[in-house]
């Protein structure tokens, strides 16, 4: 059992800066609008800042189904929107080269000519998502103009993804060192990616990730540990964010605490002090708020922007089948497809990023016990079953469309419950016996993380360079970003440079920790019980 440290102001502003070099790799790095989905998020999120919250409802009707799509490619829906915006939407509109590998994203410049020669002075907006998000990232296009404007939302997205793993990454550091592994491996390309571009993804996730690493501090700090009022403001603040963000956000919440509960030795109390402790009631009244909102919302717009329609030739079999087929793509997606989910991870990284978290999560299932192994397995099912089970119920009215990105705010969970449980057991064990392993353990991880990430980053600089047709070392390039392209590899290297450093650091300190206490900890009954 680790005593709790405070992380000094320089430590955590080291680790933003690390957290937001990989950010900005990506939205400075990967041409504009490149994305899943940027458009059209691009332009909602444009609006929300003007004021127009939802589009008008129109329906398209496509065999056996209804869709109430409001965006560029499809319905011209009016929005008060600055010339200059449109026609850098209509500029670097990606299908000239989304889902063509060999296609270098150069290819807009001639291909969008006429379409930007004749941009009006209305576009519109993507799925009627609450204002959150949107509100957050949008506010630069009021003051600047054009590709500038693009590029201001994608920064304001990276600031934001930046501050949330920051506080995940201190939060769990703070407490058990070694154990900000499990955040690193949670951080993966396409959660950082989709976090830096314009898409509501990356706040669902991140916010989650928070949550995740917020309440495991919460649930398995001693009573009165300093710094019990900062995780939970930054629980409060990221279930919040997470509840408001996307439609599903309330049910993560819900499963993330409860996962989160089942690890806890003696749950009744716990339960107790989390609801009758200080912070309680505004936490309880905060949350409360933002689940009325949510709800409000949902109920008064048509949320997923789609009509349903039931098709009375699906099943739920049918349905759950389609999904599983699907997994392994999924997962993919989880870890580093980017792009229009056209630009596949590298098998590099799938291979090293799994590697990692299964290192983690198998060794926390050996050494945990009963209550945190049913968590990790709980935990582990869930994200393989419940797309499955959403797409089979929903499917019907809906199809099935379900993309990794979406499991990720649940699966992130695994890897932090892991590092949770692998640290805490093996703290408590005294550090003459284990602590050079343990230190060894979350550096090796940590390199191996950082190959991986750095293979995800030399896939993408290859596709958008070339295209993936070209040279396995891109030059000369086809296309080259703003900022060029050493400059945003290198935000890509120092930032995972100076986050293995912390973790190091973090690593080193809670080695040389308070070793007597340990080994007086480690001697009581509750303490060597909970071991076995």
């Amino acid at each position: 059992m680790n005593k709790p440290r405070k992380i000094s102001a320089p430590r955590s502003v080291l680790a933003f800066l690390a957290f937001l070099a990989l950010a900005l790799s990506w939205s400075l790095g990967t041409p504009l609008l490149s994305a899943a989905d940027e458009p059209e998020q691009s332009v909602k999120a444009a609006a929300t800042v003007r004021m127009e919250f939802s589009g008008q409802d129109h329906v398209w009707n496509l065999p056996g189904w209804q869709g109430g799509f409001t965006t560029p490619d499809y319905l011209e829906v009016a929005y008060d929107l600055p010339h200059s915006l449109v026609q850098a939407l209509a500029e670097h509109d990606p299908q000239c080269y989304a889902f063509r590998f060999g296609t270098a994203p150069v290819c807009t410049v001639k291909a969008n000519a006429n379409r930007t020669a004749v941009a009006g002075d209305t576009a519109s907006s993507h799925m009627n998502y609450t204002p959150l998000y949107y509100l957050l990232v949008g506010w630069p296009s009021l003051f600047l103009h054009g590709d500038a404007a693009l590029y201001g939302m994608r920064i304001a997205s990276a600031l934001i993804t930046a501050a949330l793993l920051t506080a995940a990454f201190t939060t769990t550091s703070r407490r058990r060192g070694a154990a900000a592994i499990g955040v690193l491996a949670a951080a993966t390309p396409a959660a950082i990616y989709f976090g830096s571009v314009v898409n509501p993804s990356g706040l669902e996730i991140c916010s989650a990730l928070l949550v995740w690493a917020s309440f495991a501090s919460l649930v398995h700090a001693e009573p009165g540990a300093p710094g019990l009022r900062r995780d939970r403001i930054l629980f409060a603040t990221s279930a919040v964010l997470l509840i408001l963000t996307r439609p599903l956000g309330s049910l993560w919440l819900v499963m993330i605490v409860v996962l989160v509960l089942v690890t806890a030795t003696d749950l009744r109390t716990r339960v107790r002090e989390l609801i009758r402790g200080p912070g309680a009631r505004w936490t309880g009244g905060v949350l409360a708020a933002a689940l009325a909102a949510t709800l409000a919302w949902d109920t008064t717009q048509n949320t997923m922007g789609i009509v349903p329609q039931t098709n009375p030739k699906f099943t739920f079999a049918m349905g759950t089948y389609l999904t599983l087929q699907q997994t392994p793509n999924l997962i993919a997606q989880m870890l580093g497809q980017l792009g229009w989910n056209d630009v596949r991870v590298p098998q590099a990284t799938a291979l090293l990023w799994c590697g990692v978290v299964a290192v983690l999560v198998l060794l926390a299932f050996a050494l945990g016990n009963r209550r945190e192994r049913l968590a990790l397995l709980a935990t582990t099912v869930l994200v393989v079953v419940f797309p499955m089970a959403f797409e089979g119920y929903s499917g019907a009215a809906y199809g099935v469309g379900w993309q990794g990105r979406y499991t990720l705010p649940l699966a992130v969970g695994m890897p932090i419950l892991g590092a949770e449980i692998l640290m805490r057991r093996l703290g408590a064990v005294p550090w003459g016996a284990v602590g050079g392993t343990l230190r060894s353990l979350a550096n090796t991880l940590a390199g191996t993380l950082v190959i991986a990430y750095l293979f995800e980053v030399w896939w993408a600089w290859r596709r958008y360079a070339q295209g993936l047709a070209g040279n396995t070392i891109p030059m000369p390039a086809k296309w080259t970003p703003p900022v060029s392209w050493p400059t945003a590899l290198g935000l890509a290297v120092v930032g995972c440079i100076g986050l293995v450093l912390l973790l190091r650091r973090a690593s080193a300190e809670v080695e040389g920790g308070d070793t007597a206490a340990v080994t007086s900890l480690t001697s009581t009954p509750t303490i060597q019980r909970s071991i076995t």
